[in-house]
């Protein structure tokens, strides 16, 4: 049986969709909770992928039940008016693949994004991920300018951006990345709550 969702006192405010790879904690239900609860504190009507109710008996494959879950999380952020996305490093020094997919769905359909990282230095260059993740990075040179790569000889972007440029240059603020869910809440808010000027 499927368990209640974690919006179960929503407020009417704008609805934001909680995007991360939050779900996958032990305790991921009672961690959106709180996200939720954060939300409504804000004034927003927070989202969790996990609000979708969807019994796994219900499906006659895995493959069937993972489809139904996607579709409904793209749903979700078809019904918000925001994302807020956890871009911490996840299995890695890149953001989560379920994230990433979900921040170009909602950017696709015109949505401002709010992304934050919970590490100790937020904003640290993709190249200190790389390294803190275990990588090794080597400097060579490539088509005459000092270049990282890593183990495997692959180059490691150098914008100075904390996560893949394609998602750093579609977060809301000018790639502004906050140091907290409630950071980037807050932020969320502040935009979709402000008044609309005439």
């Amino acid at each position: 049986m499927p368990l209640p969702p974690t919006n179960q006192h929503a407020v009417q405010g704008p609805a934001v969709y909680l995007a991360g790879p939050d779900v996958f904690r032990q305790n991921g239900r009672e961690h959106g909770a709180h996200l939720v609860t954060d939300c409504a504190l804000a004034g927003l009507n927070g989202l969790y992928p996990l609000d979708t109710q969807l019994d796994p008996q219900a499906y006659a494959t895995p493959q069937a039940f993972a489809a139904a879950i996607a579709h409904a999380n793209m749903d979700l952020i078809a019904r918000s008016q925001a994302v807020i996305a956890n871009l911490s490093p996840f299995r890695g020094p890149n953001v989560d693949d379920g994230t990433a997919f979900e921040i170009g769905y909602a950017h696709a359909r015109g949505l401002p994004i709010f992304g934050y990282v919970c590490t100790n230095a937020p904003t640290a260059p993709y190249r200190d991920r790389v390294k803190d993740c275990g990588g090794t990075l080597t400097r060579i040179t490539v088509d005459h300018r000092p270049t990282w790569v890593d183990e495997h000889g692959l180059v490691v972007e150098e914008f100075g951006l904390p996560v893949n440029l394609m998602i750093a240059t579609v977060l809301y603020g000018s790639g502004t990345i906050f140091s907290s869910a409630h950071a980037a809440i807050t932020a969320a808010a502040e935009h979709l709550l402000a008044p609309k000027k005439a």
